[in-house]
């Protein structure tokens, strides 16, 4: 490689070559902590399971007999006291209630329009329209481009919450806040019990604060609800027993790491849910490595293609990627980068499976090195085949 040309390229484009090289340090950061999150949660899981007992809490009240250990139990929710809001008539047994708040607005929307006959730069001009509609949080009307006659207002009156239910049981065992929050199996409450105020209309399972519930103005705001965690329907908990509550635990091996707990709706055994978990914390682990994927090209893509044009001048890469588009050099080149940084961490927590993994690393560029090898063999034989006559 022709260093003295690589120095000499960088000087001219060191801004944005700075700038490729800190992204590609932030992603790869960013997939070495991915990596290490991972076999974190994976032991975290295993010490909390391997620490567990399956207990009946139908039996009696054993609060003090399993205080302080890691318990596992089966059975339906209890909820002591129900979640209400007065001012709507709502009143419902079950560990969560969501108000979610929605306000009338403008909303201003724009495209593009190509005009080509007015001066070259005018070719492309923006055309806007407003509509109203609701939405979750307050639109800016000042940011809009036609302003007046589209006012929004300021703030939201009222925002989303959730309640969640001071005392929820499973047999004799309370349920902490941690678990609680772990409730998520929301059903929509479409009420036609009319609330008392006289401000508050009910249209359709949704509360409006307006003059009307069907003609709306700006500013007028739609409420709806929702509950999640009913009485009676059975779940599966795992936590450790602190006063009869069972709360969040905290590993020993990651003193420093937030308390873990386990909640599931339905009727797990403790290996099936210990599989669900790990299930769901591999699914969430390759969305971010391939969200890393995308940013190592990404950062590759918005270096200077003079880059490419010297890395090719190595005579390996040069053999196996000359006929390559540049994007597809980047490309392979990612996947395997990729892949050798997934790799690191578990050399040391599971040396066979980083091991395997180092080696996909490698396959992008041995498979692309072979195919290329291939291609050339197979055109020089083309090349250089003479045509024999066999004839008499």
């Amino acid at each position: 490689m022709d260093w003295q040309a690589a120095r000499s390229h960088f000087k001219q484009t060191w801004l944005t070559t700075l700038l490729s090289l800190i992204l590609f340090a932030g992603v790869t950061y960013f997939l070495l902590w991915t990596e290490c999150q991972t076999i974190q949660i994976n032991l975290m899981l295993e010490e909390l399971v391997s620490a567990a007992e399956t207990i009946d809490v139908h039996t009696g009240d054993e609060a003090a007999r399993y205080e302080g250990k890691v318990v596992h139990i089966v059975g339906p929710l209890r909820i002591l006291e129900p979640i209400s809001e007065p001012d709507y008539n709502i009143q419902v047994q079950a560990v969560k209630l969501r108000k979610r708040v929605q306000m009338y607005q403008w909303i201003e929307e724009s495209t593009d329009q190509d005009n080509f006959i007015s001066e070259p730069a005018d070719e492309s001009r923006k055309t806007y329209w407003y509509h109203k509609d609701w939405r979750d949080y307050v639109v800016d009307s000042s940011l809009f481009y036609i302003r007046p006659g589209h006012i929004n207002p300021a703030i939201m009156p009222m925002s989303s919450e959730t309640h969640i239910a001071d005392n929820v049981k499973i047999g004799w065992a309370y349920l902490g806040i941690d678990i609680k929050r772990k409730v998520t199996d929301y059903y929509e409450i479409w009420s036609d019990s009319r609330p008392e105020r006289s401000d508050i209309k009910l249209h359709s399972g949704f509360y409006y604060h307006g003059e009307s519930a069907l003609e709306h103005q700006i500013g007028d705001l739609r409420i709806h609800f929702s509950y999640a965690g009913r009485e009676d329907d059975i779940y599966t908990a795992v936590g450790q027993v602190e006063g009869g509550t069972v709360q969040a635990y905290s590993p020993t091996r990651f003193p420093t790491a937030d308390p873990i707990c386990l909640l599931r709706k339905g009727s797990y055994t403790l290996n099936h849910l210990f599989e669900l978990e790990k299930r769901d914390a591999n699914i969430h682990t390759w969305q971010y490595r391939l969200f890393g994927f995308v940013q190592v090209l990404a950062s590759a893509m918005t270096l200077h293609p003079d880059w490419v044009t010297i890395f090719l001048q190595s005579t390996w890469v040069s053999s196996n990627f000359r006929r390559c588009s540049r994007f597809w050099i980047n490309f392979v080149l990612s996947c395997s980068y990729t892949l050798f940084i997934i790799a690191l961490p578990w050399l040391i927590h599971k040396p066979a499976f980083g091991a395997i993994v180092l080696g996909c690393s490698m396959l992008p560029l041995l498979h692309y090195s072979t195919l290329m090898t291939r291609r050339d063999a197979t055109q020089d034989a083309a090349q250089y085949t003479r045509w024999i006559n066999t004839a008499n």
